[in-house]
């Protein structure tokens, strides 16, 4: 038998026609290289739609719990307006703000696209004091925690409203605070809501024989009423010496009380002075 060795083109293996097969695979291939170009395509378009976004710094929304008026605020701080929002140092801008003694803390955050809210935390105050310094007398204030503070933008006669600290000891006076002082701002507390009249006509506090290292029991505020005459009165049990006090005063004459000049109802035995 002879061997057929016909090489000729219709011999050759020819390619599969285009089957359904054959057409969804080519198509499948298509769909995922079309989403990987989507996919990549939309995750430029965000970062440079971000980056277009972010603007400038262009305004501050502003906040405290005291005095300090917005007006004031950027008038005294620095605020970078115009500077990119990302490349301002927040952490700078809030040491500029400390440098005022009145102001306790302060929050900034970046609002985008172009603004910065700032939240400023002030000092509240329950006295003042005369401040001295390089030969210049000035008033200060002394907040609730003892923190002595250079007012701004404190009305005139709000100064009338609050007590005088004086005659504090050197010793009691660290790093601009007061030591203790929470504890003669609970007594005014004490006395703010259980005897308003007694508070409001408090003048002054003599820290004198004010020592917050001693046992509480020994530890007395003598506050000046009304410019006339001293009230001795205990940091210990004042529920006590304010009815010590009361009783005391009904006691007294009308005649008694004009020439009323001391009264301590800080002991057991209460004491009272005359002029």
């Amino acid at each position: 038998m002879k061997k057929n060795n016909d090489h000729s083109w219709k011999t050759l293996r020819q390619k599969p026609r285009w089957t359904r097969q054959r057409v969804r695979r080519v198509l499948l291939r298509a769909g995922i290289f079309l989403g990987f170009v989507s996919a990549v395509g939309f995750g430029l378009r965000q970062v440079f739609r971000t980056r277009k976004v972010v603007q400038p710094l262009e305004q501050v929304f502003y906040s405290t719990n005291g005095v300090l008026k917005r007006t004031w605020f950027l008038s005294n701080v620095k605020v970078p307006f115009g500077e990119g929002l990302m490349t301002i140092d927040l952490n700078d801008l809030q040491r500029c703000c400390r440098q005022y003694t009145q102001i306790e803390a302060i929050h900034i955050v970046r609002e985008f696209p172009n603004a910065l809210r700032i939240q400023v935390q002030e000092y509240q105050p329950c006295a003042k004091l005369l401040l001295s310094k390089n030969g210049q007398r000035s008033v200060g204030l002394v907040s609730k925690e003892g923190v002595i503070f250079d007012p701004i933008q404190y009305d005139r006669r709000y100064f009338k409203t609050v007590p005088t600290v004086s005659d504090i000891p050197k010793r009691l006076i660290k790093n601009s605070k007061i030591t203790g002082f929470p504890f003669v701002f609970r007594l005014l507390q004490f006395l703010n809501f259980n005897a308003p009249d007694v508070f409001q006509a408090v003048c002054g506090l003599s820290l004198k024989h004010f020592d917050p290292f001693l046992e509480k029991e020994w530890q007395t505020i003598e506050l000046d009423i009304g410019g006339h005459w001293t009230l001795v009165f205990p940091l210990e049990r004042p529920e006590v010496a304010l009815a010590r006090f009361r009783s005391i005063l009904q006691s007294l004459s009308p005649e008694q009380r004009k020439s009323l000049r001391r009264l301590n109802v800080a002991r057991i035995r209460p004491t009272v002075e005359f002029l």
